[in-house]
């Protein structure tokens, strides 16, 4: 396996990130425990603090391509605050197609009338129920409808065209999940594991900007490690309310950048695994290896294609609490990540993700990331379009100049849409549509390729959780 002379992502240490690192972050809780998911038909109100009143679906044996819409009218038998609130649906295998729309919510004595996002499903039996989670728990609700889709083909009338980005809708079982972790320098040496999990919780938020305020970081180039595939089975993450959102065409242009854009890149994850042709699952290695993470000396968990699986019209990335030993080294965790390193790559244009990120109370847990990144590191540069620190959502930009950046004020666990205009002698971010910050300083020009990472910092045990199930409804890149 050749050596990658290359990554090695400097570790992002902002007055910020040092803040955080050095607060009370502590007081958020330790991670997620296990997930309270029982298959609907044993989920009883009686014993649980929330009681759903009724739950309506119209229609009830709906054709494909009709929408649905969901209805639950529920109250808590005590006051009672949940970090996500959704209607979950099941198909006959065990497929998620939870309706969009997940909120956290305080709920009391008196009714609330809860109606996500409408939705469409393919020909097929199904079963929906409420699940809601409290305390890092997901708990599913009697009564369970159940309606078939009887696969007579509707015409969609037509959705009005914006140049926003997708709307949220969830689709996967509650269970327990939590989000990786970038930033930092980053080795690459593959060995090969293997690992299947997947969880999926689901939120929204709405966006807030955040001052551009630089941080200049000190580059700490890694070495990169040769790749020494191994084989090695690993368990499955328990599952939780997931939101896979129906996407809006990638032709539509990025959300919230003015111009005229053309696509160049796409990936909406409808599919049933990572497609090879634009990604390699983990850190510049084999299609099989197993590899250690990009920043050793900050990671704890190495990447293993298995945790990077496709489901439910999302990529998920999902860390899992398990000892994985790659080339002679043992890491507690082990999670999933994506690259387009030799398959895709881009100087300049608008680059955007719709991301679902874990929670630790209304931290983002642990260090999940979405960024490029250049073949010589830092001479080419490093886009950090969004990357957890400390439970915040952060953007920088590094090079030889150094990796001025800041984070965004607000919740940003749950669905948000995070792009970057890239320019010449500019990046511009924006979070959900919103302009968070601008960096003008050090912008390089080469060519950089794609990474989607959850990464587990060493450093952060406030917001360490797994496991985490970091979801990805779509990757897009425009250009002019």
């Amino acid at each position: 396996m050749p050596r990658h002379p290359k990554h090695r992502r400097s570790r992002q240490i902002s007055g910020r990130r040092l803040t955080a690192l050095g607060l009370a972050v502590a007081a958020v809780g330790t991670g997620i425990g296990a997930a309270a998911w029982a298959a609907p038909a044993t989920a009883t109100a009686s014993t649980d603090q929330v009681v759903v009143d009724s739950l309506t679906l119209t229609p009830t044996t709906p054709a494909t391509g009709t929408s649905v819409t969901a209805k639950a009218v529920l109250h808590a038998t005590r006051a009672t605050s949940v970090q996500a609130l959704t209607v979950a649906v099941r198909s006959a295998n065990g497929a998620h197609y939870d309706f969009s729309g997940a909120t956290a919510a305080t709920l009391d004595s008196a009714q609330r009338t809860f109606a996500p996002q409408a939705r469409t499903f393919p020909a097929g039996s199904y079963t929906a129920f409420v699940a809601y989670k409290a305390g890092n728990v997901w708990h599913n609700l009697a009564p369970a409808r159940s309606f078939v889709s009887n696969g007579s083909t509707v015409t969609p009338s037509p959705s009005p065209s914006s140049s926003a980005s997708a709307p949220s809708t969830p689709s996967a079982a509650p269970t327990t999940a939590a989000p990786g972790t970038p930033s930092a320098t980053r080795t690459a040496s593959p060995s090969a594991t293997a690992a299947p999990t997947s969880a999926s919780p689901t939120t929204s938020a709405t966006p807030t900007s955040a001052p551009s305020t630089s941080a200049s970081a000190t580059a700490k180039p890694s070495s990169s490690a040769s790749a020494s595939p191994s084989t090695s089975a690993s368990p499955s993450a328990s599952a939780s309310p997931s939101a896979s959102a129906s996407a809006s065409s990638s032709g539509s242009g990025p959300r919230g950048i003015a111009g005229s854009w053309k696509s160049v890149f796409a990936d909406e994850f409808n599919g049933s695994s990572v497609d090879s042709s634009k990604w390699t699952a983990n850190w510049l290695g084999c299609a099989t290896c197993t590899t250690p993470p990009v920043n050793s000396g900050y990671e704890s968990a190495a990447y293993a294609p298995s945790q990077a699986t496709v489901s439910g019209g999302s990529l998920h990335l999902t860390a899992v609490q398990q000892a994985t030993t790659v080339n002679g080294k043992t890491y507690p965790y082990r999670s999933g990540m994506v690259q387009s390193n030799g398959k895709a790559q881009f100087s300049y244009g608008a680059f955007e993700a719709r991301i679902y990120l874990p929670a630790t109370g209304s931290k983002i847990s642990n260090w999940p990331a979405f960024w490029t990144d250049g073949q010589s590191w830092p001479a080419d540069g490093e886009m950090d379009v969004m990357e957890g620190l400390g439970g915040q959502a952060c953007y920088h930009f590094h090079s030889p100049a150094g990796g001025p950046g800041s984070c965004a004020s607000g919740d940003f666990t749950g669905w948000h849409t995070y792009g970057a205009e890239w320019a010449p002698g500019s990046v511009t971010y924006y979070y959900d549509g919103v302009q968070v910050g601008r960096i003008t300083t050090g912008i390089t020009t080469a060519p950089q390729y794609l990474i989607l990472n959850n990464g587990v910092d060493s450093t952060t045990p406030a917001v360490t959780s797994a496991p985490a199930d970091m979801q990805v409804d779509y990757v897009r890149v425009w250009q002019h």
